[in-house]
């Protein structure tokens, strides 16, 4: 490092942790970079950095000037998995990188001879995946110089790699909490010491013709430099922050205002507006590259959404090999080196093969470069099941996991136009983003966007309200969005309003947004389709209990702490299904809910179009081989379509005549659409059908009756009673006007004690709202038909127990002028019995509960 430029006083910064150092503290002290000397950032992860460096070659392998890269580890490192696949990568795609594998034989206390790919049991290897390995005793000064201008001649001319394994001496303790006397032999440590590269230097020099003398004021000079050096760190600050993980967004970025597309031309699905974004950035920007399994022609991806790409711009959208940490490791190399690569992974479930990649480098490049090293690599990876066909390994989302990975923005859109606004914000951002997209969304028709996908964008972090209600906040993101939509309007036919709310973006996420329906509707149901512990939905039910500033009943309905099954049934069951919503949000809002399921379906047995797989939401019509009359068998071939991965025959689940045939050839249909109805001939059994969608009964909903008094019958004569007092018991909080102005924008602390005369109220936590705020206090309290308890409490806004500072006369008040049978929000004080008995108002029974039912 020292040749390649880095002053003195950086590495007495770095083991200082001055504010001054490369990384302001961040990286511990043999963790360097140095962006203006195209030095990359050391990790502590052993190996990661190898596949950095086979991206950073493959980006610059046809610059002019023939550059190269210079990849170094020890002969541990050599060893880890990622270290060999980069090898792997760099002898595939012939990247210009030269491997320097400095070999001292240990591995902290592990002996590594016998135990390497160029140590093996039976001795040195001479080459390794095809490429010579070159050798060199790096104690000779001479002979490691001629090595070294091989090895970079070598991938310099040929633009490929080359191997160097330097033999060293390891001189000291691995760290200064090792004791090497523990596992080494005296007699080992004895020739480890006569081996020391600096003293061969300095007898190198002494037999040149630069003399004692020279040598030794050299040395002075060196040390005195060094000196000044340490004495310049110690003076310098310490840091002040321990800074950001994520860089701010870029100006542009944030000025830039949302464009979901027109809905009136709205023609493109989600995986339709995903290949447009790809293609228009492809075509502007050279620094775009897509690397991926199965991403280039003819397959396009397994879903299709790559597909033309690779047509269009070869060699910028390859095919990866079988490995995601490659995909994602390459593709930050690339985006060091000033790129913006796209990484395709085929399914959530694959990240965790990534995971190293995504949580030690993507995540914390800009935080521990004090960022100068930024990594826009963008993750797009298709998540979720609710179809037919998966089943573990190929239906998780996994955005909890990603989302707690500081530095790495993760969204999830559930539309064609916030997949097209999401990707180009995400192009935009200069943030590395998992973009997770769910494969049972792809080909959505009823959420199309339009063709103008260039100009669409959403701006991360910003949710999106689907529907607005007033009784109760549902939030989710992805597939979800649609059973929640399926269960505000059930809801809504009973007469609950609902705010649906799609986070969209899962970090950041919009938290002013959710907070905002909360602390109006007092109830709240995340969904999710992610593990229930630990799930995203934790997070924010956490961040609205904490900042709500009132009481707040909230549930989630998310997938079982399970895997996903293949069988689809008990799929729906172990998802966030329609049916659990809309149980968990009736009994919120005080429904009874019974279901009633579909009546057996009558008539002409429909045969459905079929798929080759998952992948498939729609097929093509090849060949209808019946035609209206015909009479077929069970089993019978009927037709051929043309799905994602192969033609697919269907044959007929009954034995029986066709009696309609509703599509024609090259007709492109979904699956599970009939493509033709046999009646059924007498006796003849059907064949059960392939359920490939959740069933949906009938929900029956019916508001739960208010709990009332029941008479008491009593032998003498009944007797009018009436209250002889009203009293209430005051909260443990005192809260003032200037706590509650922030609620209502418009006055002020001064203005609230004009209107009301109080100056200050009792606050408990433990009771939902009898008002909305911030409609005016008191005036918006309206008669309870309920005989729940009569307490009446507020959180932030209304006050539920006032008690005045100063005297309040009669005409002061704004409820004096109101109707006696009207309840006020403020406590009364015991009355005497005489003025009881002529009190319009029987006694109520009341519960426990607090909460005024909905509605």
């Amino acid at each position: 490092m020292l040749a390649r430029g880095m002053p003195v006083v950086e590495f007495f910064r770095g083991l200082l942790a001055t504010g001054p150092s490369h990384s302001s503290g961040r990286q511990m002290s043999a963790h360097f970079s140095a962006r203006d000397l195209n030095i990359t950032s050391i990790v502590g992860p052993v190996g990661n950095n190898a596949l950095h460096a086979v991206g950073n070659a493959q980006a610059i392998k046809h610059l002019p000037g023939a550059p190269v890269v210079l990849c170094c580890t020890g002969d541990g490192t050599t060893q880890q998995g990622e270290y060999l696949e980069a090898v792997a990568e760099a002898v595939r795609t012939q990247a210009p990188v030269v491997f320097l594998v400095q070999n001292n034989r240990w591995s902290i206390s592990v002996k590594t001879p016998g135990q390497t790919f160029f140590d093996l049991p039976n001795g040195p290897a001479k080459e390794f995946m095809g490429m010579e390995i070159l050798r060199v005793d790096g104690v000779d000064l001479a002979a490691t110089r001629s090595a070294f201008e091989t090895a970079v001649r070598s991938t310099r001319t040929a633009r490929g790699p080359t191997m160097l394994v330097l033999d060293l001496e390891r001189l000291s303790n691995h760290t200064n909490a090792d004791d090497q006397e523990l596992y080494r032999s005296p007699e080992d440590i004895a020739a480890s010491a006569g081996r020391d590269p600096l003293e061969a230097i300095r007898q190198s020099l002494r037999e040149s013709q630069m003399g004692e003398t020279a040598l030794t004021q050299l040395e002075t000079q060196l040390i005195a430099e060094v000196a000044a050096a340490a004495k310049a760190a110690r003076a310098e600050p310490a840091p002040t922050t321990a800074g950001a993980a994520k860089a701010p967004y870029p100006t542009e970025l944030a000025a830039r205002r949302d464009y979901r597309g027109d809905p009136k031309a709205a023609s493109l699905t989600m995986r339709e507006a995903l290949n447009a974004v790809l293609h228009e950035h492809l075509s502007k920007n050279a620094g775009v590259t897509l690397l991926g399994q199965d991403i280039e022609d003819p397959k396009g991806d397994v879903f299709g959404v790559t597909k033309g790409l690779s047509t269009a711009f070869p060699g910028r959208v390859r095919n990866a090999p079988l490995s995601e940490s490659t995909i994602v490791g390459t593709s930050i190399g690339r985006a060091l080196a000033g790129e913006q690569p796209v990484a395709f992974l085929q399914f959530a479930d694959f990240l965790p093969l990534a995971f190293n990649q995504i949580i030690s480098e993507l995540g914390s490049m800009y935080w521990r470069t004090n960022g100068t090293y930024p990594v826009p690599v963008i993750i797009m990876v298709s998540c979720g099941g609710y179809k037919a066909g998966l089943g573990p390994f190929h239906a998780q989302t996994l955005e909890s996991v990603m989302a707690h990975t500081p530095g790495v923005d993760v969204v999830m859109p559930s539309s064609a136009a916030d997949a097209a606004g999401l990707l180009n914000a995400a192009f935009l951002s200069g943030r590395p983003t998992v973009f997770l997209y769910p494969k049972s969304a792809l080909n959505l028709s009823d959420r199309k966007t339009s063709p103008d996908t260039s100009a669409q964008f959403v701006h991360p972090g910003r949710a999106r309200t689907l529907v607005e209600g007033n009784d109760l906040t549902l939030v989710t993101w992805g597939n979800p969005v649609a059973q929640c939509m399926l269960t505000a309007e059930t809801l809504a036919a009973a007469g609950a309003s609902v705010d649906v709310i799609d986070l969209r973006s899962i970090s950041p996420w919009d938290e002013e947004m959710v907070l905002r329906s909360v602390r109006r509707t007092g109830r709240l149901v995340v969904v999710h389709e992610d593990n229930h512990t630990s799930g995203f939905g934790a997070e924010v039910l956490a961040t609205v209990m904490e900042k709500a500033g009132g009481p707040v009943m909230a549930r989630r309905v998310t997938r079982e702490d399970s895997y996903v099954p293949f069988h689809f049934e008990t799929q729906i069951a172990a998802l966030p299904s329609y049916r659990r919503i809309m149980d968990t949000c009736a009994d919120l809002l005080d429904f009874d809910l019974a279901w009633e399921a579909p009546k057996a379906e009558t008539g002409p047995t429909p045969i459905a179009a079929i798929g080759s797989g998952p992948a498939d939401d729609e097929v093509e019509i090849v060949d209808l081989l019946v035609k209206v009359g015909d009479t077929v068998r069970s089993g019978d071939l009927v037709a051929i379509v043309e799905a994602t991965k192969a033609a697919v025959d269907v044959q007929s689940t009954v034995t029986g005549v066709v009696t309609a045939i509703p599509v024609a050839l090259k007709d492109k249909v979904a699956v599970g659409a009939p493509l033709m109805f046999v009646e059924a001939a007498a006796g003849s059994a059907t064949e059960a059908r392939a359920i490939t969608a959740e069933r949906i009964d009938e929900a029956l909903l019916k508001r739960r009756p208010s709990v009332a008094a029941v008479p008491t019958q009593h032998a003498q004569p009944a007797v009018i009673v009436g209250v002889s007092g009203i009293a209430a018991t005051t909260g443990s909080r005192k809260i003032t006007n200037s706590d509650l102005k922030g609620n209502w924008q418009t006055r002020d602390a001064g203005d609230i004690v004009k209107l009301t005369g109080i100056e200050s109220r009792r606050w408990s936590p433990r009771a939902k709202p009898c008002c909305r705020w911030p409609s005016p206090p008191l005036e918006s309290c309206s008669p309870s038909t309920s005989s729940r308890s009569t307490t009446l409490i507020s959180s932030s806004p209304p006050p539920a127990h006032r008690t005045s500072s100063r005297p309040r006369s009669p005409a002061a008040s704004p409820m004096h002028s109101r109707p006696a049978a009207r309840p006020s929000c403020r406590p009364m004080t015991s009355m005497p019995p005489a003025r009881a008995t002529s009190m319009p108002w029987r006694r109520r029974a009341t519960s426990s509960s607090t909460t005024p039912p909905p509605g």
